[in-house]
């Protein structure tokens, strides 16, 4: 007799192998990754049982790494059903690994399956599931999961010890190795750097073997960094091959520019056939020849597009920005503690199907010139940004997530001042960065802004400098009404245009700090008041065509707009707020060029 049972199901783990990049390509591959497997064992349930998948969306593009579905199965026979769904995920893993060896035309080492196989966990279970009590079902999964997760089965295969790890997560042992431009001999480097004799090593000018793209000078891989640097050659059709590097993504809006100038030059651009970090090389005074794997006609399509921007005097700066997002207190509405009674089933369902609009619209947007999309999964979104439209792109975000998810929702929510909201990190860093360290400050901030009360619903930027100098701030979406980010856009756009100066950035960073106590708090309200107000009416600079009472208006009106004396008193501190304006002001000077 078949009985319906509430399924849930897991790979991990997730932030760890996502984040294990040094390339904007290795980000992608690992999210790409993790949501092809999950879908892989959604549609084998889909198309080879009884069930109705609730949550997500398995025909968006990116899915989270877990799914729940109502399964239509005999008692006898659910073991039998996840275990299905674990083979076919172990099936594809290894297809997907093979394919990359084979697509590349190299030799398999020893020790590559098994790096590979035992890497990812699979977890699944079912419980009894009663339609009328949805609730107490779900609720009863989760727990059950939550138990799971907490105890992590290790599997260890015998050359886990000796060897030298992996370049890129530094937990295991190198398969594949291209030597460096002072190292000559193959079996010598195998015996005394790299410990083992069960790695494919190539030459370090040997690029038609293996392309730098797939492994760079001194770089030792292990099997599952190597997967995802080589994906493309998985035969996999929905990946993007030519995933933008950090260095294209923070030339986005100089090549649209350009394209605008120079239309004949969009071939190049949209080609792989030149160098980005090569054009802020020649931008800094340097040739090309720190870019040996290049070829000729790289180095003169290189040089092409940087004398180009020069003719044109396009600017361009070298930083970019990376921004994740999470739903915020997303346990509590999928357990149903914000949802009217009997409606837990309806509104999961519901909140797949916008979610994936969401999604939808979210790819759509986030695209060149504003940034490009890693991972759009619906309540969380993980992207880079062209610095010049980071603020643009935050706000877009923000506002589709409510006009797509939360509105559409309220009639479910227990309590009409209910809103579903997400909180976002941002980080603003250098090219030159390691993009792992970009990630965790992401990670970090992102928590920051979740942190900010109870009800969440924040945000928070950090900037990453090449000097190593690091600042942030953490603000709610909205103060009165008026979206923060909103205030940010004004102020740069007032800079830029040469209508105010930041010399009130500058004044307001000496100033505000005498007028605090040794506790950091400042002790007139008014005085502060007083001194925001007359320092930033002094930085207004009148422009040509502006007439006496033109400009004393539009004085008036911007202080007004900016009401930046209600920003520092919602602010988590004077410091904070003294962050936000110079985080502000470095966008304005990075958003006009900035220096490489």
């Amino acid at each position: 007799m078949e009985n319906k049972f509430l399924f849930l199901f897991t790979i991990t783990p997730v932030q760890s192998f996502i984040n294990q990049a040094r390339k904007a390509q290795d980000l992608y591959a690992g999210s790409f990754m993790l949501s092809h497997f999950s879908k892989a064992a959604a549609n084998k349930l889909k198309m080879e049982f009884d069930c109705e998948i609730i949550f997500p969306d398995i025909a968006n593009n990116s899915i989270p790494n877990r799914f729940a579905a109502v399964v239509n199965v005999n008692e006898n026979e659910a073991q039998a059903v996840g275990d299905s769904l674990q083979k076919a995920v172990e099936a594809e893993i290894k297809r997907i690994g093979d394919s990359v060896i084979n697509g590349l035309k190299i030799n398999k080492p020893n020790g590559f399956d098994e790096q590979l196989s035992s890497y990812f966990t699979v977890s699944y279970l079912f419980v009894p599931y009663n339609e009328d009590d949805y609730k107490q079902c779900y609720s009863e999964l989760e727990s059950l999961m939550g138990a799971i997760k907490s105890v992590r089965a290790f599997s260890q295969y015998p050359d886990s010890e000796r060897g030298r790890k992996c370049s890129i997560c530094g937990e295991r042992n190198v398969k594949f190795y291209r030597m460096a431009e002072n190292e000559k001999d193959i079996e010598r480097i195998k015996k005394l750097k790299l410990f083992s004799n069960d790695v494919y090593a190539v030459k370090n000018s040997d690029y038609r073997e293996l392309g730098p793209r797939y492994l760079q000078a001194g770089e030792g891989l292990c099997g599952v960094c190597f997967t995802k640097r080589g994906l493309d050659r998985a035969g996999i059709p929905e990946y993007k091959a030519k995933f933008p590097s950090t260095s294209k993504i923070a030339l986005f809006d100089a090549f649209k520019q350009l394209r605008e100038k120079r239309g004949d030059l969009g071939t190049i651009i949209d080609s792989d056939n030149y160098e980005p970090q090569g054009i802020f090389a020649l931008k800094n005074n340097k040739n090309l020849d720190d870019f040996p794997e290049l070829s000729e006609m790289e180095k003169k399509n290189t040089r092409e597009l940087y004398e180009a921007m020069e003719d044109y005097k396009i600017s361009y700066s070298p930083y970019y920005a990376v921004m994740l997002f999470d739903g915020d207190s997303m346990g509590e509405w999928l357990s149903g503690n914000k949802i009217k009674d009997e409606k837990l089933k309806e509104f999961h369902k519901e909140l797949t199907k916008k979610l994936g609009e969401f999604a939808n619209a979210v790819r759509d947007t986030i695209k060149e010139p504003l940034g490009v999309t890693v991972y759009a999964g619906g309540e969380d979104f993980l992207g880079f940004f062209n610095i010049k439209y980071l603020l643009e792109g935050m706000k877009h975000l923000r506002n589709k997530f409510n006009e797509l998810v939360n509105l559409p929702l309220k009639d479910f929510y227990a309590d009409n001042t209910y809103n579903m909201t997400f909180s976002a990190g941002a980080v603003i860093a250098h090219i030159k960065t390691p993009l792992s360290e970009v990630l965790n400050w992401a990670r970090k901030v992102e928590q920051e802004a979740k942190d900010i009360d109870d009800t969440k619903d924040a945000f928070a930027i950090a900037v990453l400098k090449h000097s190593g100098e690091i600042e942030k701030t953490v603000f709610k979406w909205r103060v009165n009404d008026t979206y923060t980010t909103d205030l940010m856009s004004k102020i740069v756009t007032e800079i830029n245009n040469d209508r105010l100066s930041n010399t009130f950035i500058k004044k307001l960073n000496q100033e505000l700090i005498k007028l605090l106590d040794k506790d950091g708090n400042y002790r007139d309200d008014n005085i502060i008041k007083a001194e925001i107000k007359r320092l930033l009416m002094r930085s207004f600079m009148k422009t040509k065509d502006e007439d006496e009472d033109a400009f004393k208006k539009r004085k008036a009106e911007t202080a007004k707009e900016l009401q930046l004396h209600n920003l520092l008193i919602h602010s988590n501190g004077v410091r904070n707020f003294l962050n936000f304006l110079n985080i502000t002001d470095f966008i304005a000077r990075q958003a006009k060029g900035g220096a490489a």
